[in-house]
């Protein structure tokens, strides 16, 4: 009942489009795995749109670490960070233990952001209309491209490069273990940055 309930959520529907087209493309376990998140995400919107807010429910911490421990704090996941791309961008693409390192260090930023922000920030109000429909605008069209570019291919499982997908034209710097590591460091700064906000 409650996943149903979250099926209002827009970001649901898009999750499960993307379990389809992924999975149609011939990649069955990218595939499940946006699944898994969506109904995940619309069981909570579910959960939290029928139960009615609690009071004196715990809040996130407000405090911030002191300057010097906090620097220590920012070495320390940094150099985690590195040894992490370095370890996981080693493997070859699509490998087992490479999947294992992706999926694992994601399952674990999901569970410690899951249920409330690490630290407490303000509301920030309504979102501008204008802002909100420039990332409308860039998104459907993002969409509309790499769906376009995905039925345009010779087939659903076969690259073209005369009507390329975004993994298509990634592909080029994810072939070289280099390349993987530098974008495994900056998905890693980015998920850093989201979680702290």
């Amino acid at each position: 009942m409650a996943a149903l309930a979250g099926l209002r959520a827009p970001v649901v529907w898009i999750l499960l489009a993307i379990a389809f087209f992924t999975s149609i493309s011939g990649k069955p376990v990218d595939g499940v795995l946006m699944l898994i998140v969506a109904v995940g995400l619309a069981w909570d919107a579910g959960r939290r749109a029928l139960r009615h807010p609690e009071t004196g429910e715990a809040t996130a911490r407000t405090d911030r670490l002191p300057g010097r421990r906090r620097r220590v704090v920012v070495i320390t996941l940094v150099v985690a960070g590195v040894v992490y791309a370095g370890v996981v961008g080693s493997f070859s693409r699509y490998s087992w233990p490479a999947t294992a390192g992706i999926i694992g260090l994601s399952t674990g930023v999901v569970l410690i952001g899951w249920h409330r922000p690490v630290r407490a920030r303000p509301d920030g109000g309504r979102l501008p209309v204008a802002g909100t429909l420039a990332w409308i605008v860039v998104l459907v069209a993002g969409c509309l491209w790499e769906l376009s570019s995905l039925y345009l291919q010779p087939s659903l499982t076969t690259d073209s490069y005369a009507h390329p997908t975004i993994s298509t034209l990634t592909d080029p710097l994810l072939a070289t273990s280099p390349g993987r590591m530098l974008v495994l460091f900056a998905w890693v700064a980015f998920g850093w940055y989201l979680v702290d906000r």
